[in-house]
């Protein structure tokens, strides 16, 4: 029986990406809890935000300055926002690894010599990949969450908790897209290009619509999975999860797009 074995060779290998991405990321949480812990410092933020225009506070992760008055809105603010940014980077490597970069070694010849399909490859490889982000996002919750316990500060915890957490279908997103456009895609240079534009392009409708107002900025705004991963709904108690499902019904037809095309290419070539 071959089946799970790349799942398990793909976690046994890999599995340090959670350390290192979590680590790294956790001990950014924790900076921003400790900064947050100091009630002087998050009134001073609070008043000088409220003073920016829109796209100058949209740097700071917030399309309301009213956010930076409360404990969970500022780690969620600040936090949340480059946490996206910085993991859409994990994303795009996630990708990559699901089938491009065996591809261009050339040990996907390997591979399917043995007795596995190619939906199967790409099945387990994307599985394994999604828990590995998932893991993450799990220590991006858990240093921020443990960090506010710990310093006695005063937050809504479940809020923090749930707007880190509402990151990861939007990193599935950058995942799968990525792995689409390698196996549409010939060269694996292009894929990165394009998968970063996707990301760039993503950030920009949501600081547009977040600094802009009218129907085409909605819209913009609406099609940056930013802003459908940014907590801040969560936050205000207006969280609407039609965002989120649309996200996820989005990651579900860009998998099963990239295994149809895995399966139409020929690889090597």
């Amino acid at each position: 029986m071959t089946n799970g074995v790349i799942l398990a060779n793909t976690l046994r290998t890999s599995w340090k990406q959670v350390l290192y991405w979590g680590l790294g990321m956790g001990v950014l949480g924790v900076y921003i809890v400790f900064i947050s812990s100091n009630s002087d410092i998050v009134e001073g933020y609070a008043k000088l935000f409220e003073s920016l225009p829109p796209a100058v506070l949209q740097a700071f992760g917030a399309s309301d300055a009213a956010l930076f008055s409360s404990t969970e809105g500022w780690v969620v603010s600040i936090f949340v926002s480059e946490a996206s940014l910085i993991l859409s980077i994990q994303a795009v490597l996630a990708g990559l690894n699901i089938a491009a970069n065996e591809e261009q070694s050339g040990i996907m010849d390997m591979i399917m010599s043995m007795p596995i399909s190619r939906t199967q490859f790409i099945l387990e490889k994307t599985i394994a990949y999604a828990l590995i982000t998932l893991g993450i996002i799990l220590c991006c919750v858990a240093f921020p969450v443990l960090s506010l316990i710990a310093f006695g500060v005063d937050a809504d915890i479940g809020a923090v908790a749930s707007s880190i957490l509402n990151l990861y279908p939007g990193l599935l997103l950058v995942t799968v897209v990525t792995s689409l456009l390698t196996t549409i895609l010939r060269r694996r240079s292009v894929a990165i290009g394009l998968a970063a534009a996707f990301v760039i392009g993503s950030y920009i409708f949501n600081v547009i619509g977040n600094a802009a107002s009218g129907a085409v900025a909605d819209l913009m705004q609406q099609l940056s999975f930013f802003y459908h991963a940014s907590g801040e709904a969560i936050i205000a108690g207006t969280f609407n999860p039609t965002g989120t499902i649309g996200v996820i019904v989005i990651v579900a037809i860009c998998f099963a797009a990239s295994i149809s095309m895995f399966n139409r290419r020929d690889l090597g070539l």
